[in-house]
């Protein structure tokens, strides 16, 4: 299960890495709003990809349930966290809302597929697991 998880970490890594890489780009050929969108956007969406890799590290001697139930439960904590954001770029840093959504969704998108992929593998490691334990206390 450890090995899943450090593979996930570093699928999670390349949409940051992604993001960032656009981030230099834009800063040096767009104008500062729009590069201010993107960092903004690439910060959200590497927050809560490092969030999610924190919490699946504590749950991740627990069921399977407990970490699909991290995952869908974070759900609305993130748009609510990107509501807050977005509204208050708009208004402080005066960030380009198009920039911003793009980072934060292309981000956002791509570590959901690490975590869907990470849910599922986790959990086809953890049947293949417990059908072993029962064959080989069923055959002993």
């Amino acid at each position: 299960m450890e090995r899943i998880y450090r593979k996930a970490v570093i699928l999670a890594c390349l949409p940051i890495i992604l993001n960032l890489a656009i981030s230099v780009y834009c800063f040096h050929n767009a104008s500062l709003r729009q590069f201010a969108g993107y960092f903004v956007g690439t910060l959200l969406g590497m927050f809560f990809s490092l969030l999610w890799m924190v919490i699946t590290r504590r749950v991740l001697v627990s069921n399977i349930m407990v970490l699909f139930t991290v995952s869908l439960a974070s759900f609305p904590v993130k748009i609510i966290f990107l509501a807050a954001v977005a509204f208050g770029g708009l208004l402080i840093l005066k960030i380009d809302t198009f920039y911003f959504g793009i980072s934060f969704l292309a981000g956002t998108l791509l570590s959901l597929f690490v975590e869907v992929w990470f849910l599922v593998t986790a959990n086809r490691f953890i049947r293949k697991n417990k059908s072993r334990l029962k064959s080989a206390s069923g055959s002993g």
